[in-house]
């Protein structure tokens, strides 16, 4: 039986490969250890005590920007620095809870899904609803994404197991953007290009 041997050393002196691009802008000069330790609590964000917290993400390419949406029907949007950290503002409109969020590649909109069958476009700048946008097919939304080289363009999953492509300007499916799958779809990813959706 083979089994496998793991290097004892640690991994506090290692700094990415050339290959790893993103992780090596990330870390700059520094070590892994150093960008990737737990060192602490920085602050606790408790605005949503009573529902959970689906989704915590940080704005496209800004590490003091933050959202997190919640079961209670908001997302906050969060400033990190200057400290202290800070809600900027929290989007209300979603009559039930909000299942997923994606920020924009310029983090000027917010896209929300929600068990209330609904998606939400937000400007984050001011923290209003532009559109409010219903399933095409009556069902809980699940889970939202934004295409990457249009971000006109937002891909949605609900509770009927079906994809759908929206495109946010017209609040309106895209034709032939439609995908039936054989389960409630209850995430996304796009490859970086756009080309292939997981």
């Amino acid at each position: 039986m083979n089994r496998a041997v793991y290097d004892e050393r640690s991994p506090g002196n290692v700094v990415p490969t050339s290959v790893a691009e993103a992780s090596r802008a990330m870390a700059g000069d520094t070590t892994l250890s150093e960008n990737y330790a737990f060192a602490g609590m920085y602050h606790i964000f408790d605005q949503h005590v009573d529902e959970a917290v689906p989704k915590v993400q940080f704005a496209n390419d800004d590490k003091h920007l933050l959202a997190c949406c919640s079961l209670d029907g908001t997302i906050s949007v969060c400033q990190l620095v200057p400290t202290p950290p800070v809600v900027l503002r929290v989007l209300k409109g979603h009559s039930r809870g909000v299942s997923d969020f994606a920020w924009s590649l310029s983090n000027d909109i917010i896209v929300s899904t929600s068990l209330d069958a609904t998606m939400r476009i937000w400007a984050t700048e001011d923290g209003k609803c532009i559109r409010e946008i219903p399933d095409p097919d009556a069902s809980e939304l699940l889970c939202c994404t934004f295409q990457p080289m249009n971000n006109n363009l937002t891909v949605v999953g609900n509770g009927k197991h079906n994809l759908h492509v929206m495109n946010i300007s017209t609040g309106k499916k895209v034709k032939g953007g439609s995908n039936k799958l054989t389960g409630r779809v209850l995430s996304l990813s796009f490859d970086s290009p756009g080309r292939i959706l997981w």
